[in-house]
């Protein structure tokens, strides 16, 4: 019982890696691509424009996609957590009841019995 568990608990893990891994990859490359568009961009706003406004330009370019970024996660709608079930108070014992319950118990007993 106590292999299977673990047995789980080692599959879980190693999936967690394998996308941890992929996603570490997935950020790295993006990171090199925003690089080459970066500098593609750059080169092709210095044949248009000065330099100044080339930074400015791309300067403007990222902050715009960072506040649009920020913007979304913003208004993203977390999961509402679901509140539990309110617990009924059990029901109030009894002599009367106690009684009656050790009664069916003795009458169920000799039932058997015979």
């Amino acid at each position: 019982m106590l292999s299977h568990l673990v047995a789980k608990a080692r599959v879980q893990v190693e999936q967690t890696a394998q996308t941890a891994a992929i996603g570490l990859f997935a950020c790295v490359a993006l990171t090199v691509g925003l690089v080459f568009w970066t500098l593609a961009g750059w080169l092709f706003l210095l044949t248009v424009t000065t330099p100044l406004n080339a930074a400015v330009i791309l300067g403007a370019v990222y902050t715009g996609v960072g506040l649009i970024g920020l913007a979304s996660v913003s208004m993203r709608r977390k999961k509402p957590v679901p509140q539990p079930a309110p617990v009924t108070p059990a029901p109030e014992a009894t002599f009367e009841g106690l009684m009656a319950a050790f009664m069916s118990g003795m009458n169920a007993g000799a039932r058997t019995r015979s």
